[in-house]
């Protein structure tokens, strides 16, 4: 059985006094079988727990019972305290100073969590997490706006299930009121959260964790880079080890899965000359075609010497703006709009063979690769066509899209 089930069992008899053994199994999200065994194992660790049946049994500790540090191994007792040390805020550690005495341990200060970022001198990131702390214990719905990674801003309302840590940073996973599905969201994307003052009864389980945001499967893609020996130091902060293959030149081999998304070209494009991308194709060819976009962008004189043009410039004017006309003739994916050009991967049916009409990552094996709304499409490819078309703007190719996308096989209506 696990340590932090243990304890939170204790502490739940302690406080309570006495429950059946369906409450303490919903309560600790596990079976009442699992309750029964976890009692006899802790009744041989030395902590008098008993259980007692017909009207008003269950399971409770015997009365005047303190926690005894005996309850833990010393191996456990580490875990239990580390845990707790990781934690922001003021009550893990008012609770890992009682806990500490308890198992009379002078812990060492060697881990400490701070979520704000670099060059910022205020706590607004803990406290967005002891808020979003509290409503998941709570139950409390939430409201916030949300800086997805493809390049929109939203109000979402959920049901918050859990906070999680995962590679570099926190997470909420969450139901989404509005998708009816389960999404994670990255806590420094969520903005001003607040509690709507409703309170939720439903027992959430949420998938394990994956991608951050709101990432659709269609679009998550496996990529195969190259690093030069030089960004070695960023290969090992970013990736797994197992995901590293180290060349007879120094360079660095990298395979791994990502979102096909805007953050994955800026965050390419982050390495400078110091990668390469080796496949997908398409994403090496976007990715050039969009440093030759910022290589003309920065070879340009500035009108004005010695000064950096600000938001309110015009657009250029040297380029017609394209628009659906000018691809009147090729044929698209009817999912996400994509020009199957030669060369492009079809879609896929059950039996392996190619479907025509979508594309290899909105449709795999006879169904699509994951389930959105036609504005999540939208917001999503937008971003992606504005760059392969110098002149347009993102909210250009918006209203292009959303007159283009209801005659689309998937979104037809």
């Amino acid at each position: 059985m696990s340590v932090g089930r243990q304890f939170q069992m204790v502490y739940l008899l302690l406080e309570r006094g006495r429950m059946t053994a369906g409450e303490l199994a919903e309560k600790l999200e596990v079976s009442p079988r699992t309750v029964l065994r976890d009692v006899d194992a802790l009744s041989a660790a030395g902590v008098p727990v008993y259980t007692t049946q017909g009207a008003g049994g269950g399971v409770a500790l015997l009365p005047g019972y303190v926690l005894d540090r005996a309850a833990f191994t010393d191996e456990e007792q580490r875990q239990l305290l580390t845990a707790l040390q990781s934690l922001p805020g003021q009550e893990g550690a008012q609770a890992l100073t009682k806990l500490s005495a308890l198992f009379r341990r002078n812990q060492a200060d060697w881990l400490q969590v701070n979520l704000s970022r670099w060059g910022e001198a205020g706590a607004a990131d803990d406290g967005k997490f002891q808020l979003l702390k509290q409503a998941v214990l709570e139950r409390q719905t939430l409201a916030f706006d949300y800086a997805s990674s493809y390049g929109s801003t939203r109000s979402r309302k959920v049901l918050p299930a859990r906070l999680v840590f995962k590679g570099q940073a926190w997470y909420l996973q969450a139901f989404d009121l509005e998708r009816e599905d389960y999404r994670t969201f990255r806590l420094s994307r969520i903005l001003s959260p607040a509690f709507t003052g409703e309170v939720f009864h439903r027992r959430l389980t949420p998938p394990d964790i994956d991608f951050s945001g709101d990432i659709p499967p269609l679009f998550r893609v496996e990529v195969k880079l190259r690093f030069a020996p030089c960004m070695a130091y960023r290969v090992y902060d970013e990736f797994d080890q197992g995901c590293v293959t180290h060349q007879e030149d120094g360079s660095l081999l990298v395979e791994a899965m990502f979102p096909e998304d805007q953050w994955l070209y800026g965050y390419l494009l982050s390495f400078g000359a110091g990668v390469e991308v080796l496949s997908p194709d398409l994403l090496r060819r976007r990715l050039a075609a969009l440093g030759q976009e910022i290589f003309r962008a920065h070879s340009e004189k500035p009108d004005i010497p010695c000064q950096v043009p600000d938001a309110t410039m015009e657009p250029s004017k040297t380029e017609e703006v394209p628009t659906m006309e000018n691809y009147k003739d090729m044929k698209f994916c009817q999912s996400c709009g994509m020009p199957l050009t030669p060369g492009v991967e079809l879609g896929t049916e059950a039996d392996g063979s190619q479907n025509p009409d979508y594309c290899g990552y909105c449709y795999k094996g006879g169904q699509f690769a994951g389930e959105m709304t036609m504005e999540e499409m939208i917001d999503f490819c937008a971003p992606m066509m504005a760059q392969g078309n110098p002149g347009m703007t993102e909210e250009q190719a918006k209203a292009q899209m959303h007159q283009f996308f209801p005659m689309l096989k998937r979104w037809r209506k």
